[in-house]
């Protein structure tokens, strides 16, 4: 992940109803398999989501659930809200259809929503991977009234790279200006932006409002109020920060009702635009997969975090317990400083937001070499790597840092696969109590020194 990467990528949906092979789509163009597929209708019930790349235009890829045609939700709010989905945050849509079935096999409701949508939208006619069918099949779809369309194979990859060109040419100017707004806000002084982001709940838009001194967020003791990200900005000791409030990540459920799904969708996006996430946990209540789906979130995507434990007033016991008991469920986040918070009453939330400044400078520290080399000398006299079975003896050359925001990191070694993964973790977790990197995490990546 190169230090130069927008904050936010272009967002591709890929929308269709259930079965028509959307994972299996994601799978092939990403390259990875990051989303389960089987031919079971509904089997994507959460978004999955792959940065990719496609003609030097960097994009985010997302999986969607299948449209929802359930008459006992009743048929026109279902088909509105997954359209709504799609339409309020993706820049480009791919409407994936099943090319082994006819035309009458789309939905005229779902027909006539996609006619109107504002966005870019390509029709995709999937599972032809029979040349002499194309044809036929195409001419069939055309008759739907979106434009442009393209045969494609999710299987065997076949047409694919064809609506990927499209895609690049679409994306490219939202590209190059969520490039411009990155270098921008670096000639104009960098203003932080901060996510405040947890489950429902847990206090997130009382915390909000308490930063901000405003009521610029609706607060409501019933979970789930906040739907929408809000921006707000702030100065406090001469910098300025982007305040993000989030609708909090519900847990995963049999059916997501659509808006927990954008909730969700705005959540994911919220982490992404951010440098630094204000992570907030609910100090009166255990913690639950729901908090480490949150947290697994922030440290995937490589973010400064400081974890909040709020509503403290309620919590009767010992702290030192409770940070313990923290550490223990968020060991990834075992870097992150932890501060006991009020919502209601303020505590400690000053001295919260103070952190936020050098965690962000440590984000963008440079380590000159001299010091990266005198580190690792200490480093593989205190602990050097181990002989793995079956593997190379493991040498360890040189050590320099290849970027920022978060710091990069290169450790050039004789052969990758030599070196064990508890060294990697062990080097990994050096670098940030060593080199004061506390607060975020850092990208650590090992190079065979015949490719350096």
């Amino acid at each position: 992940m190169s230090s130069l990467s927008p904050k936010t990528l272009p967002i591709v949906a890929i929308v269709g109803q259930p079965n028509a092979g959307k994972s299996t789509l994601l799978n092939k163009i990403s390259g990875n398999r990051l989303a389960v597929t089987s031919p079971v209708p509904g089997t994507t019930r959460d978004r999955q989501y792959a940065d990719t790349s496609w003609n030097g235009v960097n994009f985010t890829l997302v999986d969607t659930a299948g449209l929802s045609l359930d008459a006992s939700e009743g048929l026109e709010r279902s088909v509105n809200e997954q359209i709504q989905t799609a339409l309020d945050q993706a820049d480009t849509i791919i409407f994936l259809v099943d090319g082994r079935l006819n035309r009458a096999s789309v939905d005229q409701p779902v027909l006539r929503k996609f006619r109107k949508i504002p966005k870019p939208v390509l029709l995709a006619v999937n599972k032809l991977e029979s040349i002499s069918q194309r044809e036929e099949k195409l001419a069939e779809f055309r008759s739907l009234g979106i434009k442009p369309i393209f045969p494609v194979s999710a299987l065997n990859g076949s047409g694919i790279g064809d609506m990927l060109d499209y895609l690049a040419d679409t994306l490219r100017p939202l590209a190059a200006a969520t490039d411009k707004e990155r270098i921008d806000r670096q000639l104009e002084g960098e203003k932080i932006s901060v996510a405040i982001v947890g489950k429902p709940n847990v206090g997130k838009s009382s915390i909000f409002n308490r930063i901000l001194e405003e009521e610029r967020v609706v607060v409501s003791p019933v979970p789930g109020t906040t739907r929408t990200a809000i921006d707000s900005e702030m100065e406090a000791g001469g910098q300025k920060y982007t305040f993000i409030d989030t609708a909090g990540l519900k847990k995963k459920e049999y059916r997501q009702q659509q808006p927990d799904i954008y909730a969700g969708f705005q959540t994911f996006k919220s982490i992404r635009r951010s440098d630094v996430c204000l992570f907030v946990i609910d100090a009166s209540e255990p913690i639950t997969k729901q908090d480490q789906r949150v947290a697994a979130e922030i440290f995937s995507q490589e973010k400064g975090c400081i974890i909040l434990a709020t509503k403290i007033d309620l919590y009767p016991d010992d702290r030192g317990k409770l940070q313990d008991y923290i550490s223990l469920h968020f060991p990834f986040l075992w870097m992150c400083p932890v501060f006991f918070v009020s919502g209601k009453t303020g505590e400690s939330l000053d001295e919260a937001v103070a952190g936020i400044k050098p965690i962000f400078a440590r984000r963008q520290k440079k380590v000159d070499n001299q010091t990266l080399s005198e580190f690792l000398n200490r480093l593989l006299k205190k602990n050097p790597p181990k002989l793995l079975r079956d593997q190379k003896k493991p040498k360890v050359f040189s050590l320099h840092q290849t970027g920022v925001n978060p710091p990069h990191f290169e450790l050039l070694v004789n052969h990758p696969a030599a070196i064990s993964q508890q060294f990697r973790k062990f080097a990994e977790n050096s670098i940030i109590k060593n080199l004061d990197f506390w607060g975020t995490p850092i990208v650590l990546r090992l190079r065979g020194k015949d490719k350096a």
